[in-house]
């Protein structure tokens, strides 16, 4: 099942688009009711009662990055508080990538997440439920699940250890052809059928197989026709600066690492750190090297 970009011609990228576009994430993802629908379909398992309710919080610890660059090119984070119809709060991590790379960041975000619950002083008494939900697009994981679920757990049971931290990595890629073909799709496939589409033609076979009124809107949401030429070619453009972001994050460490070997002899660390955006460690090691 191919999972292309429409870019064959101006033409047809103003029909439709891919979820995977920071601009149509947002645009579908920040519609309450439809981010509460897609949340209560992806954590119907792991919750004890649906989300009724959800508030979107900032992110800051992602935006307020060292690198400007990657500021403007990281994907997009969306973050919610959720409350449910047992009035249990959860915090919900929503994010998306390409490819096995950002694995490690995705844990650095949902641990980030799950720790900054509890201010300075805290007592630790009343512990949220924290989840990630990671959307990875055009990724063929080494199974063929839709869905794979990460958690914190004993090997012991009973245990005392019990929280619920869970990351959830979503595969729209291991929907068979034979869920298609014989319209078999789940709940939770429908919606990941956001980003199989391959050109127009497909894009109007999936849009009949959908039988959830929110996904339909959000499958709806993604036709360009009212974008300019400029504007979907912009859109291209970021999504493809968004696919290397890990390298050009790379890239600009590898160039203030350089730059910091000159000036060891004449700057402090903490002059050198504050300036190139690189840790205390990685100066140190620098000055052995």
């Amino acid at each position: 099942m191919g999972m292309n970009i429409m870019t064959q011609s101006a033409q047809d990228s103003k029909h439709v688009g891919r979820l995977r576009y920071d601009v149509l994430f947002k645009k579908v993802f920040h519609k309450k009711h439809l981010l509460k629908a897609f949340l209560n379909t992806v954590l119907a398992p792991e919750l004890s009662a649906p989300i009724t309710d959800l508030s979107y919080e900032p992110t800051d610890f992602v935006i307020a990055g060292k690198s400007k660059l990657i500021q403007e090119t990281k994907h997009d984070v969306i973050d919610v508080f959720c409350l449910t119809a047992q009035e249990q709060r959860i915090l919900v991590e929503l994010q998306k990538g390409t490819s096995k790379r950002v694995l490690a960041r995705f844990l650095d975000y949902q641990c980030r997440n799950y720790s900054n619950q509890f201010p300075r002083g805290s007592d630790y008494a009343h512990v949220m439920p924290c989840y990630s939900i990671c959307w990875f697009f055009d990724l063929q994981p080494s199974h063929t699940q839709v869905k794979e679920t990460v958690t914190l757990r004993s090997d012991c049971d009973p245990t005392d250890w019990v929280f619920a931290w869970e990351i959830v990595a979503l595969y729209p890629r291991n929907i068979t052809p034979e869920h298609l073909e014989q319209h078999t799709i789940d709940s939770l496939e429908e919606w990941l059928l956001l980003d199989v589409i391959e050109d127009i033609a497909s894009a109007q076979q999936i849009r009949q197989l959908l039988q959830t009124e929110e996904v339909k809107e959000a499958f709806d949401d993604l036709d360009l026709s009212e974008l300019s030429e400029e504007e979907i070619r912009r859109i291209i453009f970021e999504d493809q600066m968004n696919q290397h972001s890990d390298l050009y994050e790379e890239k600009l460490r590898e160039e203030r690492r350089e730059i910091a070997k000159n000036f060891l002899d004449v700057l402090d660390i903490g002059t050198i750190c504050q300036k190139t955006g690189l840790s205390q460690e990685e100066v140190a090691a620098l000055q052995k090297s």
